[in-house]
């Protein structure tokens, strides 16, 4: 027979192996899988049930690899794999969100955005400022949302040691995971459905316009997933981070940033209110995600250290 302390051993040991980012992200599937039962809807979302399972068991697989074959090539795959799961969970968001939450919330936030505008709606009044190759410019910006994180992370992992790199990317799955719990509470479709009819001219662009917008239109569908926004949200959180621990690129962060959250309101995907929203939370992410992640990564590493910070790049303190 198994005792208690036994299993409780076990899963202590089996948690201690996982990086931060692993634990994160099995911590989400298991959040969903349990909304599913809770809301007793696995008849209808079973096959997201039991993609998360599948999710979990290959997390526990790769780890197990990982422990008997501790090659540099496998150690490259288990830092970036988590990345296309990010991506696969945030697309359950479709069909989960409105089977938990069925209620859209869209009049609220269009009822804030004209209090905050006097009457008015923001996209409506972008109008005025559109044209074909902004349009096409910030299209562009906006398609590449995941790069502007995803940059920071490539240039904490040339660096060595890479503990800076797995605290900036367990921080960043926190605003990713975070702003998705978000849906749940507040879903809302967006201006591009909810005012088209509002809108005096259809945007237009100049080459990959259409291509890019069709392209985000079809692989998303029609998802809850405007409040609050990530890509404010993320996009901030990237700036301050680079901040903190790439000073050189904060330069380019701020402008590529800018970009992003311009054009979720100017090509009608946001309302200003979802900014609002995901702006605070990335600012609170921020605030306490970098110290938290350090304090689990660093005392998984060094138990000793476990509160000590990982001091910041732009002041040349080697890293531990």
């Amino acid at each position: 027979m198994i005792s208690r302390t036994e299993i409780m051993n076990f899963f202590d040991g089996l948690n201690s192996r996982l990086s931060l980012e692993e634990r994160l992200t099995i911590g989400m599937v298991l959040l969903f899988d349990l909304l599913i039962l809770v809301f007793m809807r696995l008849e209808q979302a079973g096959d997201i049930f039991a993609l998360n399972v599948f999710i979990i068991a290959c997390i526990l697989v790769v780890n197990l690899a990982y422990r008997r074959f501790p090659d540099s090539r496998l150690q490259f795959f288990r830092d970036w794999y988590v990345l296309p799961l990010l991506i696969v969970i945030y697309l359950e968001n479709r069909r989960l969100i409105p089977l938990i939450n069925p209620h859209d919330m869209d009049d609220i936030l269009i009822a804030i955005d004209r209090f905050l505008f006097l009457g008015h709606d923001p996209t409506i009044l972008l109008e005025r400022f559109t044209h074909p190759l902004v349009s096409e410019v910030l299209q562009m910006a906006y398609a590449s949302f995941y790069f502007l994180p995803l940059t920071l992370c490539l240039i904490l992992y040339l660096r060595k040691p890479r503990i800076e790199f797995h605290i900036i990317a367990s921080t960043i799955l926190m605003g990713f995971y975070l702003s998705y719990i978000g849906y749940y509470f507040t879903p809302v479709i967006g201006p591009r459905f909810t005012m088209e009819h509002l809108q005096n001219a259809p945007l237009s662009g100049v080459l990959l316009f259409d291509f890019v917008r069709n392209l985000i239109t079809q692989a998303e569908g029609i998802m809850r997933d405007c409040c609050p926004s990530g890509h404010a949200m993320i996009s901030l959180l990237t700036v301050l981070l680079a901040w903190r621990y790439a000073r050189g690129f904060f330069g380019v962060a701020c402008i590529w940033a800018f970009l992003i959250t311009f054009s979720t309101v100017y090509l009608r995907y946001h309302y200003v209110t979802d900014l609002i929203v995901g702006i605070a939370l990335g600012l609170a992410v921020y605030r306490w995600g970098p110290g938290m992640a350090e304090a689990i990564i660093v005392g998984d590493k060094y138990p000793a250290d476990s509160f000590g910070m990982i001091p910041c790049r732009e002041k040349e303190s080697p890293s531990r």
